[in-house]
């Protein structure tokens, strides 16, 4: 294993997928996932009817010769060549901290999902209020999360998880953000229940209603994953999201951005096109 690469891309979910399987590497190429395998935030929903294309992706996926993957490590900081790359990318992991110096560096880091805390939800703090990930991830492990669910948000990953906690034996209630614009839509206003959450308070149209619930999923949104690039000068915008022109270019040369990172949804809505569009972009060489 080497620490100096041609490319280093930080995260193995969909938008860098997409990548690899349309352009495959360049040169040495090294993969940094806090996950133990390929898939990204998404891949615990998966497969989805309602996510035909992510689904398709990850379990097709077959990665390229020339590629080495630093699984089960995370990425906590960019250090920028100040002159001639390479640029390095601090990974930690269970041995400790390395540095993976790369010529080129892809940060395709993901976001991460709004929390109830985010949005400043009054109430307690009552076991029970959880975002979809965790959701999927205790129906792998065969736990079921709660017996009563009321899931918020607009997003199809939202009736994924609300259609997927059904399925498992929850009587789930699927709310789309009225803050979204969802048509019928309300927003959450309070949660109520200590130790565990017993009702969600709604409101719609101006009147408040109330659903009994041992679980709230919280799916409004997704935020971009950046605070590990504090400090290292990329342009970010109001909403933390990285700032990169029509070549995928960041304002600092040699370091790229694609999926949401730069364009947070939970969806993934264009992750997968941005992959590709790099791909073509570097098909004759970065």
């Amino acid at each position: 294993m080497t620490d100096i690469y041609d490319l280093a891309i930080v995260g193995a979910g969909l938008s860098a997928l997409s990548f690899l399987r349309a352009r495959g590497p360049v040169g040495l190429t090294a993969v940094i996932d806090y996950q133990d395998r390929a898939g990204g935030f998404l891949r615990p929903a998966l497969p989805d009817p309602a996510l035909p294309d992510a689904s398709e992706l990850v379990a097709s996926f077959q990665l390229p010769a020339g590629v080495e993957t630093l699984f089960a490590s995370t990425a906590v900081g960019l250090l920028p060549s100040a002159g001639t790359p390479p640029h390095t990318v601090l990974v930690r992991d269970r041995a400790g901290t390395r540095h993976v110096r790369a010529a080129r560096v892809l940060i395709a880091s993901g976001g991460l999902e709004i929390t109830r805390e985010h949005d400043q939800i009054p109430g307690p703090r009552p076991a029970g209020v959880v975002t979809p990930i965790f959701v999927h991830q205790l129906l792998d492990r065969g736990w079921l999360p709660g017996s009563r669910a009321v899931v918020y948000g607009s997003s199809r990953y939202a009736a994924a998880t609300k259609e997927r906690l059904a399925t498992a034996g929850t009587e789930a209630t699927l709310v789309p953000s009225e803050e979204d614009g969802s048509s019928g839509g309300a927003d959450v206003v309070e949660v109520r229940g200590f130790p565990r959450v017993q009702e969600v308070v709604l409101r719609r149209d101006g009147a408040e209603s109330m659903l009994p619930a041992d679980l709230l999923v919280y799916a409004r949104g997704m935020v971009a994953n950046t605070l590990w690039l504090k400090g290292s000068g990329v342009e970010l915008d109001d909403r933390g999201a990285v700032v990169m022109d029509e070549r995928y270019q960041t304002n600092i040369p040699r370091v790229h951005a694609i999926g949401t990172v730069v364009a947070p949804d939970l969806d993934h809505s264009r992750s997968i096109a941005m992959g590709e569009d790099l791909a073509r972009l570097w098909e004759a060489g970065p």
